[in-house]
């Protein structure tokens, strides 16, 4: 089990708890922080994250599917920007920071 720093929207900071495991996108919407419209499909980008420079080191970055579906957006921003459907959390992010994307 871990836990993250998320920044909501309204700029307030969360400490949410996962287990190994979990896909980012679950826990946030489990905690009513995203829509995450597609259920994970990578077709809606209701589940932008974008990372602090240490969480993006852990998880990697963007395929290109998410560079193409964030930019269309208008939102993207390289090196920070992901899909949270596609991170699928380990020990390794436990105290990872991030922001949620514009919400669209």
């Amino acid at each position: 089990m871990g836990q993250i720093l998320v920044t909501d929207y309204n700029s307030v900071e969360q400490t949410l708890s996962y287990d190994n495991g979990d896909k980012l996108m679950e826990v946030l919407r489990d905690n009513g922080l995203v829509r995450a419209e597609c259920g994970g499909m990578q077709i809606c980008a209701t589940c932008h994250v974008m990372l602090s420079p240490a969480a993006y080191a852990v998880t990697g970055p963007a395929t290109s599917i998410e560079v193409e579906m964030l930019d269309g957006t208008g939102d993207y921003k390289e090196g920070s920007s992901r899909l949270s459907c596609l991170i699928n959390l380990d020990a390794n992010h436990n105290g990872i920071k991030l922001e949620l994307g514009p919400e669209l």
